[in-house]
């Protein structure tokens, strides 16, 4: 544990600061940014931010009310570099005013429930009205655990050194999490992405790509097909695309298909692409539209930041994007765990419910290093 980062993360609570700090895959530091400035958190497009430096958090429907969130760097802080002067330098900074927090408990849905609603996409699915809709759920686990929080993130970064992991905070905004999947990577020059779909639980025998049922491969299809899609109304003809290999994530695998091109093929339209990019069908459905307004109807909770996407964007090593997955929404009452999974003709409910505890126990194995008793 860096115990100096432990009580950075606790300032930044106290004072309600706007931060965040992340990880990105494989690396060996985090890097926080602090918004010292009064300067604007919330904004109303992907397009407004497009030539801003920061940190930025976006729902996956904006059409909620939700907006997007961007703490700016201000105050960059990498784990490396951390000395006694900088945790005194941050303890002096001027608070914000308080958070005002949502007292709403979030709606929990049970296991029948979640079973019915797989079902009830089926049921749409062989009506026509789409081929697949990625379902979700609310795992909640209550109580007031922020003070946890600083330690769960360290912890977090070193459970899952492949993953993109964050701690973010911007007033009642405060989320944690370890996401296994890029929306868009820009370096050098390249833009990344991916197609990630399909899970299992890690065991040997999962690696091999032929034991994978065909309702995994067709789900992951569709995510690959769409930025194929994606590519091609973008009018990018030149670009690398992998074969699906087994990625492991944590203690999970997921089939995965790479994506690269280079910048000159969307220079002037990179932000439009990322629009277009998100949701994939990977978190929303097929065709998308069609099943957002499906999903939204039946799931009874509102996803708020939960498959949007966060990232560093538009600093000198470039810009990184990850889809909001393995997080959780943390308040003074209570925590939670979002988790969810794609739906198709050929699902069987039990084990779309199994494949949502697999996801949950991700971090309830984690929290249970700091919770007593809990229930993973």
């Amino acid at each position: 544990m860096n115990k100096g980062l432990i009580k950075i993360h606790i300032a930044c609570i106290a004072k309600n600061l706007p931060f965040v700090t992340f990880r990105l895959p494989q690396q060996e530091y985090t890097t926080t940014y602090i918004q010292t400035t009064p300067g604007k958190v919330q904004w109303n497009s992907i397009l407004e931010i497009s030539e801003e430096t920061g940190f930025i958090m976006a729902p996956f429907d904006t059409r909620n009310g939700l907006r997007y969130l961007l703490v700016k760097p201000d105050l960059v802080i990498e784990t490396k570099d951390i000395t006694r002067d900088t945790v005194t330098l941050v303890e002096n900074l001027d608070p914000r005013p308080p958070a005002t927090w949502n007292g709403a408990f979030p709606v929990v849905t049970g296991r029948e429930t979640y079973m019915g609603q797989v079902e009830a996409i089926k049921s749409s699915i062989a009506k026509g009205a789409f081929q697949k809709a990625v379902l979700s759920r609310i795992r909640v686990v209550e109580g007031n655990h922020v003070d946890i929080v600083p330690r769960l993130f360290q912890t977090i970064c070193k459970k899952h050194p492949n993953a993109f992991s964050y701690l973010f905070k911007s007033d009642e905004h405060f989320w944690v999490g370890a996401s296994p999947e890029p929306l868009l990577r820009l370096s050098k020059g390249q833009i990344s992405t991916v197609s990630l779909a399909g899970t299992r639980p890690y065991a040997e025998k999962h690696l091999n790509l032929n034991k994978w049922t065909a309702k995994e491969v067709l789900e992951q299809e569709y995510v690959t097909r769409y930025i194929h899609d994606v590519l091609r109304e973008f009018s990018v003809k030149d670009y690398r695309v992998s074969s699906p290999y087994v990625k492991k994530a944590g203690n999970l695998l997921h089939l995965r298909t790479d994506f690269t091109l280079g910048l000159d093929k969307i220079t002037h339209r990179l932000w439009e692409f990322v629009d277009a990019m998100h949701p994939t069908p990977a978190v929303a459905g097929q065709p998308k539209e069609d099943a957002i307004n499906f999903i939204k109807k039946l799931e009874p909770h509102d996803r708020d930041y939960y498959t949007g996407f966060m990232g560093p964007v538009n600093r000198k090593k470039g810009t990184d994007l990850f889809v909001n997955l393995r997080c959780m929404k943390i308040t003074p009452s209570y925590m939670s765990l979002y988790v969810g999974g794609g739906i198709t003709l050929d699902s069987d409910p039990a084990e779309e419910w199994n494949e949502t505890r697999w996801k949950a126990k991700s971090l309830l194995q984690i929290l249970g290093m700091y919770i007593k008793n809990l229930n993973v």
